[in-house]
């Protein structure tokens, strides 16, 4: 089928409707960027993708429209829908986005708020001759139950991956970033003879030097290829925490990231390195790092509570005669804090959760 240029472009306040889809969409036969037909969506045929230590913590990707930019923007929201059981719905941002003239937020609903998820793009520099570009955060990724939908999706829209980061958690001081740092160092991170460059980041006070965590960077963003290691838990707040995340951020500067990485993730994870390979036997399963972010983010915050408003609901308590129920309806209010909102969502995937209220799209 050959492609017919876009004929319309919406404004950012474009709506759309339609029906929902019957089935899946079809895999076209040699669609680039995987195999031809998709693999099997169960947790059979290989490794099961719920049993990967590395998951996808980021994805961009564009494709172009067979036909209007609208008719493009109405084949990803029907395609979000096959990716989690959660909503997932377009919603106008009256912005642009790193070059593209107009955006839509792809929002999800959690204990009740609508939270962003996601942003679709168009126009402009980036969106010349109609390319439409979905990209998911870490917040995003963590919605989709099912990551076969999402590769069935790329192939079927032809889509191109621009962005793809992987991660493994280490929650027990498996590896630190020390360790990543004396590998670099050893030149376990070359590349073809060559060196990459590094960075370090450290943060903290005077008297408590790398209290808020180390980060270490190797290679480059605009090369197509960057290691990431710091302290996760420290970043969350908890200075005791030996939990430590690695990350590959994959471009496609010079090189075309696959469909199946989404899929493959363990694979695709280590063959960024060799140095990598020994990390996978020690690297903590998705869901206990879900608990473990959330556990670790609730603690810090109410640290916060009890050195900002301790004494305030102390005196509050003293005043409804220590009517704890009051004092909790009294303050309450329903959400997600921003730092909560990631592991809030994943963990919301694989259990009930409240429906949500109808959103205009």
């Amino acid at each position: 089928m050959s492609r017919r240029r876009p004929t319309a472009t919406p404004k950012a306040g474009w709506s759309l409707g339609g029906s929902e889809p019957a089935a899946p969409p079809r895999v076209r036969a040699g669609a680039p960027g995987g195999g031809a037909a998709l693999p099997p969506s169960g947790n059979t045929g290989g490794k099961s993708r719920d049993t990967a230590k590395a998951i996808v913590d980021w994805l961009r990707f564009t494709f172009e429209p067979v036909g209007s930019v609208p008719d493009g923007l109405e084949q990803v929201r029907r395609y979000l829908k096959l990716w989690s059981d959660m909503p997932m719905n377009l919603v106008p941002a009256n912005k642009g986005l790193q070059g593209y003239a107009d955006s839509m937020d792809v929002m999800t609903f959690l204990d009740g708020e609508w939270i962003r998820a996601g942003i679709v793009a168009w126009g402009g520099r980036n969106g010349g001759e109609g390319r439409v570009c979905v990209d998911l955060s870490g917040r995003g990724c963590a919605v989709v139950k099912d990551w076969h939908a999402v590769y069935a999706t790329m192939q079927d829209l032809d889509a191109r991956i621009t962005r793809c980061d992987l991660a493994m958690d280490f929650l027990d001081g498996e590896v630190s970033v020390q360790q990543v740092d004396q590998m670099y160092r050893a030149g376990d991170f070359n590349c073809g003879g060559r060196i990459p460059v590094y960075r370090k980041i450290e943060s903290g006070t005077a008297h408590a030097r790398g209290c808020g965590g180390t980060t270490l960077e190797i290679g480059r963003r605009v090369n197509g290829k960057l290691v990431r290691a710091y302290e996760k838990g420290r970043q969350l707040g908890n200075v005791d925490s030996e939990w430590v995340r690695v990350e590959i951020q994959f471009g496609n500067k010079d090189r075309v990231i696959p469909h199946e990485i989404v899929l493959k993730t363990d694979h695709y994870f280590v063959g960024a390195h060799k140095a990598l390979e020994p990390f996978i036997d020690v690297a903590a399963l998705r869901c206990r790092t879900d608990q473990v972010e959330r556990e670790t983010t609730l603690e810090t915050a109410k640290r916060a509570i009890r050195t900002q408003y301790g004494k305030v609901i102390n005196q509050a308590l003293i005043e409804n005669g220590e009517d704890f129920a009051a004092l909790v309806v009294d303050v309450r209010q329903e959400g997600v804090p921003p730092r909560m909102q990631k592991s809030a969502l994943a963990m919301h995937v694989h259990g009930a959760h409240a429906p949500a209220p109808t959103q205009r799209e």
